[in-house]
């Protein structure tokens, strides 16, 4: 029982711990953003982008910059969340994520890490 109490108050400081239910929405929004590239749906596939990630092809439209993107794809398996701001593994890539007041939307995709604490992305970044 102490350790587990131990455990928990250990994960509440560090607020990079969440419960498998709090997990799924991100995993669930990571998901969509996935198929749709999958499927070639890269208007869906835009409308689930921060802003800032949406806007990085700017002047040229989204559709088309995300069309040329390399992002790997594949399906989520890790989720890991701090507070607002989350990050996806899938087998292949990384995603970040920023959970918004319409739900969690993509910040970065197709990233690579370059060191311990850096990744570089094709689709925005963290």
């Amino acid at each position: 029982m102490i350790v587990k109490t131990l455990a928990f108050g250990a994960c509440l400081l560090l607020a990079g711990c969440a419960g498998a239910s709090g997990q799924e929405p991100v995993k669930e929004a990571a998901g969509r953003f996935l198929g749709a590239l999958a499927s070639g749906d890269h208007r869906s596939a835009c409308a689930l982008l921060a802003p800032r990630a949406r806007e990085s092809w700017t002047p040229e439209p989204c559709e088309r910059g995300l069309a040329g993107a390399n992002v790997p794809g594949g399906t989520p398996e890790t989720v890991s969340i701090w507070s607002e701001e989350a990050q996806v593994k899938t087998a292949r890539d990384t995603l970040f994520l920023h959970e918004s007041s319409t739900g969690w939307v993509i910040t970065g995709a197709g990233c690579r890490h370059r060191n311990e604490q850096v990744y570089d992305c094709a689709v925005g970044g963290p």
